[in-house]
């Protein structure tokens, strides 16, 4: 008897279970219901709710997702018209929505596009009759979240006024740093707790992850400088998060950077102002003991310190101040490559290698109308990091070739270059040769002899004023000599000269053009000047085989004149002419 008592006891439980957990779009809705014509008044109608559930979506339609309520949130009686009907809901949970047309049609949505994780389900075409409308969570088990449903004829609206977001602004649960960069006693350590009812993805525009509090655990107030970055970093037995918000008000997010579910934040050049903190939970739920570390050197209280390039450091190689059209070109350095400071720990950037913390080499550049190539040659595989002189950061690899480094700056900024040349991979550092040029990396182009204006000229100099007399003022000189014009001063030149130049002209201009040509009687001279501003300009056949160069709106300067023979190893006696008139036709 109490066996049979028991059977039907339990079968009868069974059933009642079973009725229960079905949807019920006949029962009445949890939060009532309203009649609505098309082209209603005070569009949307909002109504107050609690998203979630706790039977599948599916049991309904198995295109539908999440987890609903027996009863339906809403019933909505619609007589159509000529307007489309759209269904929202704004929620702190992950949403999703069910919606019974009048044909017994079943819609659903998890997220509305441009609406965040907030469902809507739009009907385009509208047929009269009721609307069954539930409103769940993603989420089995997420609770009943408090939330709006919106019905409109508009388009969606997810707005909700109970939602509760991070706040920056309010007090923290676990009181405040203050730091000036260079702080003592680094790493400071506190222990809080962490974790909460808010969703931190909601928060930050699903940025980052893990249930948070609403006020901040930690407020950072920093005095930062352009030498230190910031780490920001937790440890706990639980997976837990990190979410900052910065004095900029952009966000910081992270989950396991700082090893073993431990998270930690490395804030790159970080601004002063105040860093709001939270500790989040990534699976939910909040009182979970935490530690939290704040430091300069690294994650967890690593007091070794991370990679770290000093661009302010003393250079190891020395360093130079060069001029636009400086000489001789290349400017080459010997030193050795590589460091204990991995590359990309230290500055990211996509960079490579390991070099020493401070840098190889400076270079104090007053620029012009020239590039600038930085490269360096080794037997090995190096690499090459350059902070510009507006504290940019410039890495290359393989650029100049046979594993070489080279960074070609175009348009390149006056002001310092910071060089380090590293090794690609962790080994003891390698000899390596830097080559600073403004005509191509390295000895690409056999630089080995270059033109020096600095040289004294071959056949002395002259002082003209625009307007001088005799026009044209003529020299007699050799041509040629055994550097070659393409590698010595620009690839477009042709020829052979002189290191030295042949002759140098200090000019003052006025409104008169200038015209600079040479002149030799059965042979093929070429010619060669570098402008007052740096610039190479070089001729071959002007005026029939002789070379001749225009300048319109000359500047005043110095101009460097070489003259050359075409052929390599030749050598004739030429005539120089500088005029204001123009060429000497008479010597085609």
């Amino acid at each position: 008897m109490k066996l049979r008592n028991w059977i039907l006891a339990t079968t009868f439980l069974a059933a009642a279970c079973g009725t229960a957990s079905a949807q019920d779009w006949n029962a009445q809705p949890a939060y009532g219901s309203m009649r609505l014509e098309a082209g209603f008044a005070g569009d949307p109608r909002s109504v107050d709710i609690q998203a979630g559930g706790a039977i599948p979506a599916r049991n309904l339609d198995q295109q539908c997702a999440g987890f609903i309520t027996h009863q339906p949130s809403f019933s909505l009686d619609y007589e159509a018209g000529a307007f489309s009907l759209y269904f929202a809901a704004g929620s702190d949970a992950d949403g999703s929505m069910v919606v019974r047309a009048p044909d017994g049609s079943f819609h659903c949505n998890d997220d509305a596009t441009g609406h965040g994780l907030n469902p809507g389900v739009a009907i385009s075409d509208p047929m009269s009759g009721e609307y069954d409308v539930w409103v769940g969570s993603l989420g089995y088990g997420d609770g009943y979240t408090p939330g709006e449903l919106h019905i409109s004829e508009i388009g969606f609206d997810t707005s909700n006024r109970f939602s509760r977001s991070a706040d920056a602004e309010l007090q923290p649960d676990h009181g405040r740093l203050n730091l000036r960069a260079g702080f003592d006693d680094d790493p400071r350590t506190m222990g809080i707790q962490v974790g909460g009812d808010v969703d931190g993805a909601r928060s930050t525009q699903n940025q980052c992850w893990g249930s948070i509090s609403q006020q901040p655990d930690v407020w950072i107030d920093y005095d930062a400088n352009d030498v230190f970055d910031l780490y920001v970093s937790m440890q706990s037995e639980d997976d837990t998060t990190l979410i900052i918000a910065g004095p900029d008000g952009g966000w910081h997010c992270d989950d396991d950077t700082a090893g073993e579910l431990n998270p930690g934040v490395r804030i790159r050049d970080p601004q002063s102002g105040r860093y709001a903190v939270w500790g989040g939970v990534f699976g939910g739920g909040g009182g979970v003991d935490a530690t939290l570390y704040v430091s300069e050197l690294g994650f967890l209280g690593d007091t070794s310190g991370p990679p770290l390039l000093e661009w302010s450091g003393t250079p190891n190689y020395g360093g130079v101040s060069l001029d636009a059209g400086f000489a001789p070109d290349p400017h080459n350095i010997s030193l050795y490559a590589g460091g204990d400071q991995d590359v990309f720990e230290a500055i990211g950037e996509n960079c490579r290698g390991y070099t020493t913390s401070q840098p190889d080499f400076n270079l104090d550049y007053d620029a012009a109308m020239l590039d600038l190539y930085l490269s360096a040659s080794s037997e090995g595989d190096i690499t090459m990091v350059v902070r510009a002189p507006d504290g940019s950061w410039h890495c290359d690899d393989d650029s100049a070739g046979d594993l070489n480094p080279g960074l070609h700056f175009d348009e390149p900024q006056s002001g310092m270059y910071n060089i380090w040349v590293g090794t690609y991979s962790e080994r003891e550092p390698i000899p390596a040769t830097l080559h600073v040029s403004e005509l191509a990396f390295g000895d690409e182009y056999g630089m080995d002899e270059t033109l020096d204006f600095s040289l004294e000229a071959n056949y002395g100099s002259v002082e003209l004023e625009a307007g001088f007399l005799p026009d044209p003022h003529r020299l007699d000189l050799l041509a040629g000599g055994s550097v070659e014009a393409s590698s010595g001063a620009n690839r477009s030149c042709r020829g052979f000269v002189s290191a030295a130049p042949d002759y140098e002209l200090q000019y003052t201009a006025a409104e008169l053009d200038l015209f600079i040509s040479a002149y030799a009687d059965g042979h093929d001279p070429t010619l060669v000047v570098n402008t007052p501003s740096g610039e190479w300009v070089c001729n071959d056949d002007a005026i029939g085989l002789n070379p001749g160069i225009a300048f319109e709106d000359p500047e005043s300067g110095v101009y460097d004149i070489w003259v050359g023979t075409y052929l390599e190893d030749d050598s004739f006696d030429a005539e120089l002419q500088i005029s204001e008139m123009g060429f000497d036709q008479t010597r085609d």
